[in-house]
């Protein structure tokens, strides 16, 4: 009985560190240094990975979905370029729509802030979303989505990847609704739906590639451009709330459509092949 525990043991420590260090800090401490939300989730990130060494000394790579070959950094360094260019665009199209205008903090932060702002927190914020998506996609992705893949093999993969997507979409409702260091703004039906049909498409691409290779590149592409960015009402001049921006760009029709369609289409992909999906799992 003593093994289960300490394997179990282990990896709820991985998901108290996951959430103490990504989150808690980023959200409700306020310091003159710089870059801490940055140096607490790259923490985050060495403690997480020695502690699946621990627990899984010969498939800790395999489970946390980070098996890489030069293949796969190459893919994620190309990927991650494109998706950057790409979701730049985007987000400033329905931005636009909702009217907003959208400004990237790297380029118009002494305009929007203040000509004597200092470099240091606009770089820290950038840095902050290389580990702070690793993390979530090597736990909430691999960790969560291919351990209840092996531990239920009767268990539909489509369900998981359903229920890890809803796992996904009401994290965000849950962070927003609760947090004391957000203004409790309720993310929309839509939004949700949105968010629900991203975490999918993620999903079914760490189901068929056994990696976070794709779905990190697509999480880190676009929290960098959305997150890292302001969001200013055409009208009032007003920076929209964290909450907000999700219901500008997420809660958008033409985004709902978009992602719906490409989580349709992620659900096909994972239905084809499926036998040698399962005899990888095997």
């Amino acid at each position: 009985m003593k093994k289960p525990v300490k394997k179990y043991g282990l990896l709820v420590l991985a998901f108290v560190v996951f959430v103490c260090l990504n989150y808690n800090p980023h959200l409700m401490f306020e310091t003159s240094y710089f870059h801490w939300g940055w140096n607490f989730a790259l923490l985050a990130t060495l403690l997480i990975i020695l502690i699946f060494r621990i627990r899984d000394p010969f498939e800790w790579k395999q489970k946390l979905g980070i098996s890489f070959n030069k293949k796969d950094f190459l893919g994620f360094v190309i990927s991650t370029i494109v998706l950057l260019v790409g979701s730049y665009f985007l987000v400033a199209y329905l931005a636009n729509t909702a009217g907003y205008s959208f400004r990237p903090q790297l380029f118009f932060y002494k305009d929007l802030i203040g000509p004597d702002y200092p470099f240091g927190p606009i770089l820290g914020n950038y840095l902050y979303y290389i580990p702070e998506t690793f993390n979530e996609e090597m736990l909430i992705g691999a960790v969560l989505l291919m351990g209840l893949e092996r531990k239920f093999k009767k268990l539909n993969k489509n369900i998981i990847a359903v229920l890890i997507a809803l796992i996904f979409s009401l994290m965000h409702q849950f962070l927003y609704k609760y947090s004391p260091a957000q203004p409790e703004i309720i993310l929309t039906t839509s939004t949700l739906l949105t968010l629900f049909f991203v975490g999918l498409l993620r999903n079914v691409i760490i189901l068929k590639t056994r990696k976070i290779t794709y779905s990190w590149a697509i999480h880190l592409s676009f929290n960098l451009i959305f997150f890292a960015g302001h969001f200013i009402n055409k009208s009032t001049k007003a920076f929209a709330s964290e909450p907000e921006r999700f219901n500008i760009v997420f809660g958008n029709i033409p985004m709902l459509i978009f992602t719906g369609l490409l989580a349709f289409v992620s659900l096909i992909w994972l239905n084809i092949n499926s036998k040698k999906v399962e005899q990888v799992i095997n």
